[in-house]
């Protein structure tokens, strides 16, 4: 199932005359760990404006990482694939304002023909303190996948119980909330275990 969505965010220096990803070129950007999921969605996104790594002063931090050395002004930007809000993002717009920068929709919609699992998001105003206007972008599912060797049974009353109890999932995590059929289903490339399939097509996500 898709749980939630993991948001490209790109975060820029208001000051760095960072416009849109393309004035990324010959700037400093953190585009995360090496061989992590971001970088690949980095390496993607910059590579749609016609920017690659060697055009840029290419580093590989976590989001801790990148937050920290965006606030000494080490970098100039940073790539964050993940929930928005993020606790790094948010612990930064305590000490340094931020800019997100957009994903325009000709770029979103050639990046989701190349890669059909980005999907459009929109991250709305307020989401951090300071960025007073939505940001539209694209976001990957943060995917729940298991094993096809698990019986049917199980994988049913697992897929079960998560939407039964969304609502304490919820009061323990804010990403509860956005559990949904319906985007459990949306844009996935691999095939249902036969067991979430079977709840999918008792409560009508899936015919």
């Amino acid at each position: 199932m898709g749980l939630y969505a993991e948001v490209v965010q790109i975060v820029v220096d208001p000051e760095a005359g960072i416009k849109t990803i393309a004035d990324l070129k010959g700037k400093s950007v953190s585009v995360g760990d090496a061989g992590s999921g971001v970088e690949f969605n980095a390496k993607q996104i910059l590579e749609a404006y016609g920017v690659t790594f060697e055009d840029i002063k290419k580093q590989n931090l976590s989001f801790a990482a990148s937050a920290d050395a965006f606030k000494d002004d080490k970098i100039d930007a940073f790539f964050c694939t993940a929930g928005a809000p993020t606790t790094a993002i948010m612990d930064l717009v305590t000490t340094k304002p931020i800019q997100i920068l957009g994903v325009e929709a000709d770029k979103a919609a050639a990046l989701k023909a190349a890669h059909p699992f980005y999907t459009t998001y929109e991250i709305p105003a307020g989401t951090y303190s300071g960025v007073d206007a939505a940001v539209t972008t694209l976001a990957v599912k943060a995917t729940f996948i298991v094993s096809d060797e698990l019986d049917q049974d199980t994988v049913y009353k697992l897929t079960k119980a998560l939407f039964d109890n969304q609502d304490a999932i919820a009061k323990a995590h804010a990403k509860g909330k956005e559990l949904s059929t319906a985007y459990a289903v949306e844009g996935i490339s691999i095939k249902f275990h036969p067991g979430a399939e079977k709840y999918y097509k008792e409560v009508g996500a899936l015919k």
